[in-house]
């Protein structure tokens, strides 16, 4: 499963050493969240990229990534200006999926992109374990105040997975927003979650989804 669009296109130069900030890592009971490196891609994960599922809901042609490429790509992630953050099962160590943001530090916004491993059944179970205690930690670095986020109104798996989630808040319904693959135009749906408390959802005793034991069997990355 996918989510929000990206640009995943040609691999950008490394970044300055100097510019690098600190990488991102968080536990939860089944998961390890953290700053992907370049050491972390296989041929398996960069197969993700070619995936039509994932392609759909990213709403982009297939990249071709080789392996040296995605490499390439991960590393100009200077946690800074921009995370490329995997979710990896605790006990086998495949990678799950993974977290982009874009970051303007100017206007403390994180602009978020989502992808799950290619036809997993366990991504909302993983959306719900992992994104609160992921956005606390973002929210603790003192550029990022807001994390925006647009979901392709037809893209109906992403869709059933933010269903009573208690993270994200509705903003518009934005009417043909972009072009999709095909030439057509499509609708999104723009959300976000917010820092302050005031502006989140309120708490609400919902049964979280069932089934968050191990993600071990999704991926082959």
């Amino acid at each position: 499963m996918s989510a929000f669009s990206i640009s995943l296109q040609q691999p950008m130069q490394p970044v300055q050493k100097a510019l690098q900030g600190g990488p991102v890592r968080v536990e939860t009971s089944n998961f390890v969240v953290r700053s992907l490196t370049a050491a972390d891609v296989t041929p398996g994960f960069a197969r993700w990229f070619d995936d039509a599922l994932m392609l759909q809901g990213l709403n982009l042609p297939a990249l071709h990534f080789s392996v040296e490429g995605l490499r390439a790509f991960v590393a100009s992630f200077n946690n800074l200006d921009n995370y490329f953050i995997g979710v990896l099962d605790k006990r086998s160590q495949n990678l799950q999926g993974f977290y982009n943001f874009s970051v303007n530090r100017t206007h403390r916004v994180a602009t978020l992109t989502m992808g799950m491993a290619p036809h997993t059944q366990m991504a909302r179970q993983i959306l719900w374990e992992v994104s609160e205690p992921l956005f606390d930690e973002m929210f603790s670095r003192s550029d990022i105040e807001k994390i925006s986020a647009r979901v392709l109104a037809s893209n109906r798996r992403v869709l059933f997975a933010l269903a009573n989630n208690e993270h994200f808040v509705p903003e518009a319904l934005l009417r043909q927003e972009c072009l999709g693959v095909n030439g057509k135009r499509l609708d999104v749906l723009a959300i976000a979650c917010f820092k302050d408390p005031a502006l989140r959802p309120p708490k609400r005793p919902l049964r979280r989804p069932e089934g968050i034991a191990s993600a071990s069997h999704a991926s082959d990355a």
